[in-house]
């Protein structure tokens, strides 16, 4: 994908927090971690989808980049929640 970091950071941000919602985790992570693990689901998504469906995810307004960004992100965050659910005091 020719994204720019910048056009990561933004694309992460926005599904990182989306992801959390949909998660409906009751703990609510700083803004830095939300924002990387939106850009690592991000990536990893956009990565899988272009893989599997030989789709063409480039360009910030394309919106196949925003789903599979969102679906990754949704992925990532309910694997990091599922680890560190462990350790959190409820």
């Amino acid at each position: 994908m020719d994204l720019s970091w910048i056009s990561w950071i933004i694309i992460g941000l926005v599904v990182g927090l989306i992801a959390q919602a949909i998660t409906k985790d009751k703990r609510r992570h700083p803004l830095w971690l939300t924002i990387i693990l939106g850009i690592i689901g991000g990536v990893l998504g956009g990565w899988l989808g272009g893989l599997l469906f030989n789709l063409d995810l480039s360009g910030f307004f394309n919106p196949l980049v925003w789903l599979f960004a969102l679906i990754g992100a949704v992925i990532v965050t309910a694997i990091y929640e599922a680890i560190t659910r462990g350790g959190a005091k409820k």
